[in-house]
């Protein structure tokens, strides 16, 4: 019978966890263990010998001051067992000078746990900051973890001495205070100090707060020195209160946590140095008052001067936070557009004075639109810090890059007069934004347009050359060149969009705009089949303005939404009135923008223009562009069945001008294809634009759509046309866009091209 007792034995993991666990350290890790002792013992050792010959009180090992109870503190926050280890080794060869190796053993045992408590407790009471630059911390360690470890190093120590007849039991409740208050005052002088040393940063670097420091220390030695010369009798806990004190919370208050912490350990040596010369030195000879009182006045000294150096550190760091908030970009932490302004105008007046040139580079990402619409905003704000950490890396330290906000950024070079001086550096950025990342398991590759303005050359104000910057970013977008200079003829291309813009505002208000119709023909029958509404504006001067020069300015802007709802309800209102009188209209095409394409009011604005002027869906076509539709195939599919659903015919235009997936168009709820003009116009010259036109017809067919040809100009090429099966034309060959009351004379006229 098999035995069917489970298995105990590990599983391969844990076994190698385990192993894992038991490993030996690596050399490197023995190495440094060893020096961080060794370095810590010595330091120990050299600090409790200038104590016990400074400030021994009682039994030779009791001081007054023991300082190396500041560097156990430190070593054992900074370097955990190892630090605890060389005040376990330290304690030892100093109190071995004094006592038996077995009670010098002991007063070892009783400092490194003190010193291990120390470093411990403050770790658990996270969180908690080693340069004790907040309250909190200097609280935790002051007040908590220093007191409490102290406490067990000395009641070991004071215990050992008295158990082992080096202590009469008359003098033990004097050896507990002395000796604790000895060791928390040694680390109060000692550990800040040590602690503090890594944060110099936040020291004022100033001529003048270099000169302020050294007329304090100066004014804390000279106070002395009277009060030495004329206080008799002269109590070191006086010159504390009087003189030392007040200096320690002036340099809290002017030199931060590091500042307050020198000032705290030099009070000490002048403290020391006045015991030195009234006592000679802190004895068993100097009364238990004098003591207490020195003791209990640098213990407040020290006090006083960490929380107020930590409180106003903590308010400067709140500060600074402020002020990143207030001039940074919270997303990439780059500097924002307020800072921008404020840096740029500084870098200008510079220039100026220095007879230097500012290059200002205004960058904007190309189609990041599409990955927000397409991957969601928090995708687009990774995409953003992937863009302001590659600007960032890629510049001098002098250099000054910001976002401006949505997708722009900019960057100000300041360099030697030069021509074309930031062209080096625009290719470099624009290198490095095209490197693909991966966000997500996708890969992205960003593109993006420079525009480059110059001072003096191109504006002498931070509006002006930001302007200027501007235009020659639309100016490369539109040429894809990458990144173009400013010019004067951008300016003044630049004053006619405005006066375009504000133009076009006042004739959508003016009624200045019109529609023209140009007819559809079916080459089968000959009969127009449709008419496609196309928008003209009439100026109050007279002239007209043709679409190719307003249209790009409406999309730019956004005037193209009320203006696409415009010709969509002039256009039903125009069919209406030619079913009224009885004209028998074919169905009217409208043009969609990219814009209108995605404007989330689209249905409801085509909804309310039929229910408003009584039209028939199936009567009204919609005309989309290739690029339009394939931009985000997710959306046009969506957009596509709910205009189906309502009876509208939707067209795909310009179509080869694109990059339409084959698939996506094969499911796409579409009617017909037109054919781009410029595929039209050499079809009877060009075998590769014939082929093209004829793959085109064969596709649609394939698909079951309707084709039609657009700027179709000669009787040749209807034939051509006609021979290969196209559906419908449209073009000159019919009738040029003609006004209402001309084109509706077309709707019952058969045409013969032959």
């Amino acid at each position: 019978m098999p035995n069917s007792t489970p298995s105990h034995n590990p599983s391969p993991h844990k076994t190698g966890a385990v192993l894992r666990r038991l490993a030996l350290p690596a050399p490197a890790e023995i190495r440094r263990f060893a020096l961080i002792a060794g370095l810590t013992a010595l330091a120990y050792a050299l600090a409790g010998w200038v104590s016990l010959k400074l400030a021994a009180y009682m039994a030779g090992v009791v001081a007054v001051v023991w300082l190396a109870a500041g560097i156990g503190a430190m070593a054992s926050l900074r370097f955990g067992a190892a630090g605890v280890a060389g005040v376990l080794l330290g304690s030892f060869a100093i109190n071995s000078q004094f006592l038996p190796p077995d009670a010098a053993f002991r007063f070892a045992l009783g400092a490194a746990a003190g010193a291990a408590i120390m470093g411990y407790l403050p770790r658990r009471l996270q969180p908690f900051s080693l340069t004790l630059d907040y309250v909190s911390s200097v609280a935790k360690f002051a007040l908590v973890a220093a007191p409490l470890g102290c406490a067990v190093s000395t009641l070991t120590g004071v215990f050992s001495l008295y158990f082992f007849g080096d202590l009469p039991a008359s003098m033990v409740l004097r050896g507990l205070w002395v000796g604790w208050l000895g060791e928390l005052l040694g680390v109060y002088l000692i550990a800040p100090l040590l602690l503090t040393a890594s944060r110099w940063d936040l020291l004022p670097t100033t001529r003048g707060a270099r000169l302020e420091g050294l007329v304090l220390l100066l004014s804390m030695m000279l106070l002395t020195r009277v009060m030495m010369q004329y206080a008799e009798p002269l109590r070191p806990a006086e010159v504390v209160l009087f003189v030392l004190l007040p200096g320690v919370l002036w340099a809290a208050l002017r030199f931060s946590v590091t500042g307050a912490s020198a000032a705290i350990f030099l009070s000490a040596l002048i403290v020391l140095g006045i015991a030195v010369v009234t006592y000679g030195g802190l004895t068993g000879a100097t009364t238990p008052r004098d003591i207490f009182a020195l003791q209990i006045s640098m213990i407040m000294m020290a006090l006083g001067g960490l929380f107020v150096s930590a409180a106003l550190t903590e308010r400067r760091y709140s500060e600074m936070r402020l002020d990143m908030l207030a001039n940074h970009d919270p997303l990439t932490g780059l500097p924002n557009r307020s800072y921008f302004q404020d840096f740029l105008g500084h870098a200008l007046a510079r220039a100026q004075r220095e007879k230097s040139q500012v290059s200002l580079l205004f960058i904007d990402l190309d189609r990041f639109k599409h990955i927000n619409d397409t991957q969601g905003h928090e995708v687009g704000d990774q995409v953003l810090r992937v863009v302001g950490n590659r600007l960032d890396e890629q510049l001098r330290a002098d250099d000054f890059v910001a976002r401006l906000g949505g997708d722009e950024f900019a960057v100000v070079l300041t360099h030697p007069p030069a021509s074309h001086a930031a062209s080096r550096v625009a290719g470099k950025l624009l290198k490095a934004l095209a490197e693909s990342f991966k966000l997500q398991q996708r890969r992205y590759a960003i593109s993006a347009s420079i525009g480059i303005s110059v001072y003096p050359d191109d504006g002498l104000d931070a509006n002006t050359l930001l302007r200027q910057a501007d235009l020659a970013m639309y100016q490369a977008k539109q040429r894809r060149s990458g990144f173009e200079y400013f010019s004067d003829e951008l300016n003044t291309v630049a004053q006619q969009q405005l006066s375009l813009e504000s133009g076009l505002r006042q004739a959508l208000e003016r009624k200045e705009l019109v529609l023209v119709y140009q007819p559809k023909v079916d080459l089968a029958s000959g009969r127009v089949v449709g008419v496609e509404a196309l928008v003209r504006w009439l100026s109050r001067s007279g002239g007209m303005i043709g679409p190719d020069q307003f249209i790009p300015v409406a999309e730019e802007t956004g005037l193209i939404l009320p203006l696409g709802r415009w010709v969509a309800q002039a256009a039903c209102e125009q069919w209406i009135i030619w079913r009224d009188a009885g004209f028998n209209p074919p169905p009217v095409a409208i043009n969609l923008s990219p814009r209108q394409f995605n404007d989330a009011r689209l249905i409801d604005d085509i909804d309310a223009i039929l229910k408003n002027t009584g039209m028939d869906a199936a009567q009204l076509q919609l005309e989309v562009t290739e690029s339009a539709a394939m931009e985000n195939p997710v959306r046009t599919f969506d957009m596509l069945n709910a205009l189906r659903q309502r009876g509208l015919h939707v067209y795909i235009d310009d179509f080869g001008t694109g990059h339409s997936n084959l698939a996506q168009l094969k499911r796409m709820p579409i009617d017909t294809l037109k054919i781009d003009k410029s595929f039209i116009d050499d079809v009877l010259t060009d075998s590769d634009d014939a082929e093209i036109v004829n793959a085109i017809i064969r596709l649609a067919h394939a698909l079951n759509l309707r084709v039609v040809a657009e700027g179709v100009e000669t009787p040749e090429q209807v034939a051509f046309l006609k021979n290969r099966d196209c559906d419908e034309i449209q073009g000159y060959v019919v009738a040029k866009p003609l006004p209402p009351d001309r084109v509706s004379a077309l709707f019952a006229q058969t045409f013969s091209f032959g």
